[in-house]
C-alpha cells in the first residue's frame, strides 16, 4: 500500500463555523493514520490561530500561513515571513483606505482600531442571526495603536475587511506584487488575504513532500475556499467540500458532502484511506 499524504484546510473543511471538529472527521483522521497514511493541516491560519481543540485531533504536521510555515512533529522546518519592505508596502496601501486590517505572525494576531471594532460588530451580527463563529480566534486578537509601526514584525500574512473596497480592486492594484485571494472564512463584507507573491498552500505542500522524499502522486488535498485552489492544483487528487466555493469545485477531482454532513469521512472513504 502506498502511503498517502493528505492535506486538510481548517475552516469549512476540518471544522464548522464554531471551529468544532466533527466526531466523524476526527475518527476518519485517526483511522487513516492507523492505516499508515500521513494527515496534515494545510491552512491560511498562522500557528497561533490553530487552537488546541484542532491540534488534539492528532495530525502529522502543519502547513500554515498559506504555505509560508511548515511544522513537523512540533519542529519548524520552514518559515518564510514577508520582509519589512513588503509589510510597509501593504500598510501604505491599505491603512489610508481605512480598512479593518489583521496582521498574522507565527505567535501573534493583531489588528487596528477599525479591525477590532469590526470584529465586535461581526460577533454581534452572528449572535443576532444565530450564526456560529470561532470565539477562541477572536478572543486572541490584540488591538494595537499605530499598526504601521509594526512593519518590522515577521508577518506571514495580512487579512483585510472592508464594506467599500472589493477584493477585485485589491487584486488589480496589488496582484503583480503580492498573492491576493479571497478569505478562507466567510464574512459579510469584502475580505481578502495578502501574502508574498508566489507563496501559497501548494508551495508549502511541495516543500513538505520534498522533505519526506515522497512523491507528489501520493498527495490528496481537501478544501473549501479560493485560497485552496493552489492546494488542489498541486496535489495529485483535489477534493472540494460540499459547502465549497464554486471556484474550488471547478478545479476539484471530487466533491464530497458538507463539513457538517460527514464530508471528510466520506472523502476519506471514497479514496480508500479508511
Amino acid at each position: 500500500m502506498n502511503i498517502k499524504y493528505v492535506f486538510l484546510d481548517i475552516d469549512g473543511t476540518l471544522v464548522d463555523g464554531s471551529a468544532s471538529v466533527p466526531e466523524s472527521a476526527a475518527d476518519a483522521i485517526q483511522t487513516a493514520r492507523k492505516n499508515g497514511h500521513k494527515v496534515f493541516i494545510c491552512s491560511g491560519r498562522s500557528k497561533c490561530e490553530i487552537h488546541d481543540s484542532i491540534l488534539k485531533t492528532g495530525l502529522d504536521g502543519i502547513v500554515g500561513a498559506s504555505g509560508a510555515y511548515v511544522e513537523l512533529c512540533g519542529k519548524v522546518i520552514y518559515s518564510r515571513p514577508m520582509t519589512p519592505q513588503m509589510n510597509k508596502k501593504l500598510f501604505d496601501y491599505l491603512l489610508p483606505k481605512k480598512v479593518a486590517l489583521y496582521v498574522e505572525t507565527t505567535d501573534e494576531y493583531i489588528t487596528n482600531d477599525i479591525g477590532y471594532d469590526y470584529v465586535n460588530e461581526y460577533i454581534a451580527w452572528c449572535i443576532d442571526n444565530n450564526v456560529s463563529y470561532d470565539k477562541a480566534l477572536f478572543e486572541m486578537l490584540q488591538k494595537v495603536d499605530d499598526l504601521e509601526k509594526y512593519y518590522d514584525l515577521p508577518i506571514n500574512k495580512m487579512l483585510y475587511m472592508s464594506k467599500e473596497i472589493p477584493i477585485e480592486q485589491v487584486k488589480r492594484e496589488l496582484g503583480d506584487e503580492f498573492t491576493v485571494v479571497g478569505s478562507g472564512i466567510d464574512f459579510p463584507c469584502h475580505c481578502g488575504e495578502l501574502s508574498e507573491l508566489g507563496i501559497n498552500k501548494g508551495k508549502g505542500i511541495e516543500f513538505l513532500i520534498n522533505h519526506y522524499n515522497a512523491d507528489m502522486s501520493d498527495t490528496i488535498g481537501i478544501g473549501d475556499g479560493e485560497n485552496d485552489v493552489e492546494m488542489l492544483n498541486t496535489c495529485a487528487v483535489g477534493i472540494a467540500m460540499g459547502n465549497a466555493k464554486q471556484v474550488l469545485k471547478d478545479v476539484a477531482d471530487y466533491v464530497t458532502t458538507d463539513v457538517d454532513k460527514d464530508g471528510l469521512k466520506n472523502a476519506f472513504a471514497h479514496y480508500g484511506l479508511i
